[in-house]
């Protein structure tokens, strides 16, 4: 994860990215989605796949076999990826690639693909977009700390009050998903923790605080695994809330017009098969 050439100043802003949610490390499934850039991003001078967060950042062979299966894919279709870190990613790797930054704060992982970190801000057609990662692992009690799981995949107070101190921001582009977005979910496997239901729950107003501070129009997420468009108030006024499903799924990945902020290929029903359960790290 040596330093690289980054993106030339000179490139054309984009119009259309392609928004995906989590990938797991899934090598299949995302290569999967890069080929179908040349046709969702038709036109575009300057291809861009914005991943959501539990990209699959993994030590050993299989992260580096999927990094270059990635990074081979995104040159096949002159694509760059940038993603914000999930709470499935290894963090020790993150945190070894910290001081490879670009002049804009991107962080080089690997040929065509770059981290996000947390705080992390950049401008497209006038509106300032807020990386803003991390979220909870809520089945942390079959993990092991330092193998498939790592603490810092919370947002820290400190660094939310970092986040905050950097002023407003448009769009905001996380892993987690704000507590003033209301979800309805079944009854947890017995084996998630109540401390870790606790630690979601503290974890998701931590990112409402932000948002709250910040007062972005737009938040993206993924994490949840499940794919919607919803227009909440904050108390500052609208936000619309889009959530990307995981891999598996037809709905883990969708257009957006980064000039208008809408989706232009938004289906009625996007429902292909279930995403496929991992044991272990990837799940």
């Amino acid at each position: 994860m040596a330093d690289t050439p980054e993106m030339p100043s000179a490139a054309p802003l984009p119009e259309r990215i392609l928004v995906a949610g989590d990938w797991h490390g899934d090598q299949a499934w995302a290569v999967n989605v890069i080929k179908r850039v040349p046709e969702l991003l038709a036109g575009e001078r300057t291809r861009l796949v914005l991943q959501l967060g539990d990209f699959g950042i993994w030590a050993g062979r299989d992260g580096q076999r999927y990094l270059a299966a990635v990074g081979w894919a995104l040159d096949q279709v002159g694509a760059q990826l940038w993603f914000v870190d999930g709470n499935h990613e290894d963090f020790t790797l993150l945190d070894a690639v910290a001081g490879t930054r670009c002049g804009d704060g991107r962080v080089w992982v690997a040929p065509g693909i770059f981290y996000l970190p947390r705080g992390h801000r950049w401008a497209w057609h006038g509106r300032t977009w807020l990386a803003c990662g991390g979220g909870v692992s809520l089945d942390r009690a079959a993990r092991t700390e330092g193998r498939d799981w790592w603490p810092q995949e919370e947002i820290t107070p400190a660094q939310a009050a970092a986040i905050t101190r950097g002023g407003p921001a448009e769009v905001m582009a996380c892993h987690d998903c704000p507590s003033g977005v209301r979800h309805t979910f079944g009854r947890p496997p017995r084996w998630w923790a109540p401390a870790d239901l606790a630690r979601n729950d503290a974890h998701r107003e931590r990112l409402q605080q932000i948002a709250d501070a910040v007062q972005p129009a737009h938040v993206l997420h993924g994490h949840l695994h499940r794919a919607y468009h919803r227009d909440c108030d904050f108390g500052y006024g609208p936000v619309q809330v889009s959530g990307l499903a995981a891999d598996g799924k037809l709905a883990n990945f969708a257009v957006l017009d980064v000039a208008t902020m809408t989706w232009p290929r938004r289906r009625r029903r996007m429902m292909a098969r279930p995403a496929r359960m991992r044991p272990g790290r990837r799940g």
